[in-house]
């Protein structure tokens, strides 16, 4: 879709403005970023301008000694870290493309990544935000310092809600310290009930890893081979881990997993070198953002673990363009196909949709052809709670300017 006019504003009036004469003149608007995960969602039933925030930075106002940050929408991911780096803080989530990818963006789309394991995810970090409603409205929720925080947190509202209800000017995050070493692991089982057992054994054990994820599949097999290692079998099921804490800290971490894995039979494991590091976490991103069809799911660990596993049941020994990604620590699963055509890809969404439901999850449909995304919702059925969403949607922006179509349900 092409709109026929884009916004570029640069401040918060210039933003204002800009909804309220697309409110009067009954104009569409679409708010970007850094365009890292502008195609996920519903197609929008109308596209008239292009809300372009890239260029609304301004200042980044951080405090260190009460480990708070305010950044505005434009704000990429990146700097944002590579400013709080130098006083050796850092936001406590990830996200894909953190070079690209922008404040505004990652919390309107509630954007994930595999430090959620320990850390959750990034609504559990924001302490305030400012939205420009569809009419030009200025509104602020929370505050800028953890404890000055009070009221009813309507940022939570927004977080994830792809900007059909406001634009996201401005956010406050909590921050975290950065931990003085990391250290990466990979094991690699030929069965995924002993991979899991293993992994969870980590998850509510003495420590938590920063990350840890289980990755089956095609994605399995591309990890070992950048991290230096080769499968020994047909299938694999491979723990990617990583560590953060003191030196000593690490050491203990490190012999505790590789005594678990050697002890319950893994068939291999090493402790990568910060490059080789480096290079299997950038694959493990790359194959997942370069996939043709993505579902990710969201539930309890054990529900999000069955439903892997019988995803990789189902084409173990067949289909080899599938994998499944699971981040232990928090309940996220993500399936990833290869698939060419747009019926396969219909087949594979149904038959992923129809296990997570069985299995109590959500989902969320981010990447599948065109075609396919015209004829379905892309986000889980709500139920009854959609009836709630039409009336909030209502009351923020009764004539559907903001993402129109776009949201669960195409509101």
């Amino acid at each position: 879709m092409t709109p026929s006019s884009i916004e570029r504003p640069k401040t918060l009036d210039e933003i204002s403005n800009a909804l309220c004469k697309a409110t009067d003149e009954g104009h569409s608007v679409i708010p970007w970023g850094g365009g890292t995960r502008i195609a996920i969602g519903n197609i929008p039933t109308s596209y008239d301008t292009a809300l372009d925030l890239s260029k609304f930075q301004g200042d980044i106002e951080h405090e260190p000694g009460d480990m708070t940050v305010v950044a505005n929408a434009g704000v990429t991911i990146g700097s944002l870290n590579t400013l709080l780096g130098d006083q050796g803080q850092r936001l406590p989530f990830e996200v894909r493309d953190p070079a690209a990818a922008t404040v505004g963006g990652s919390v309107a789309s509630n954007a994930s990544g595999h430090r959620q394991s320990s850390t959750g995810g990034i609504r559990d970090w924001i302490i305030g935000m400012q939205i420009v409603l569809a009419d030009g409205t200025v509104t602020k929720s929370g505050g800028r310092v953890v404890k000055n925080v009070q009221g009813y947190e309507m940022h939570r509202l927004h977080t994830g809600a792809f900007g059909t209800l406001g634009v996201v000017s401005q956010v406050a995050f909590k921050l975290l310290p950065t931990p003085p070493e990391q250290q990466s692991v990979i094991a690699w089982f030929d069965n995924q009930d002993t991979a899991q057992d293993v992994g969870m054994s980590f998850v509510n054990g003495l420590f938590n890893p920063e990350v840890i994820s289980l990755i089956h599949g095609p994605i399995a097999e591309q990890v070992m081979i950048e991290a230096g290692e080769t499968s020994a079998t047909e299938e694999v099921w491979v723990l990617l881990i990583r560590l953060g804490g003191g030196v000593r800290s690490i050491e203990r971490q490190v012999n505790e997993i590789v005594g678990a894995a050697g002890a319950r039979g893994a068939i291999g494991y090493a402790v990568l070198s910060d490059i080789n590091a480096n290079v299997t976490w950038t694959t493990l991103e790359d194959a997942e953002k370069k996939s043709h069809t993505i579902i990710r799911m969201t539930s309890r660990t054990s529900n999000a673990l069955a439903a892997s596993h019988e995803i990789g049941a189902s084409n173990s020994g067949g289909d080899k363009r599938i994998s499944t990604v699971c981040d232990l620590g928090f309940g996220a699963m993500t399936a990833v196909a290869n698939i060419a055509t747009d019926a396969e890809s219909s087949t594979f969404i149904n038959s992923t949709v129809s296990t997570i439901a069985k299995h109590q999850g959500t989902y969320l449909i981010e990447k599948c052809p065109l075609d396919v995304k015209y004829n379905m919702d892309v986000f889980s059925d709500v139920g009854n709670s959609i009836d709630l969403m039409q009336r909030i949607k209502n009351q923020y922006d009764p004539y559907r300017t903001l993402n129109p179509g776009r949201f669960v349900g195409k509101i």
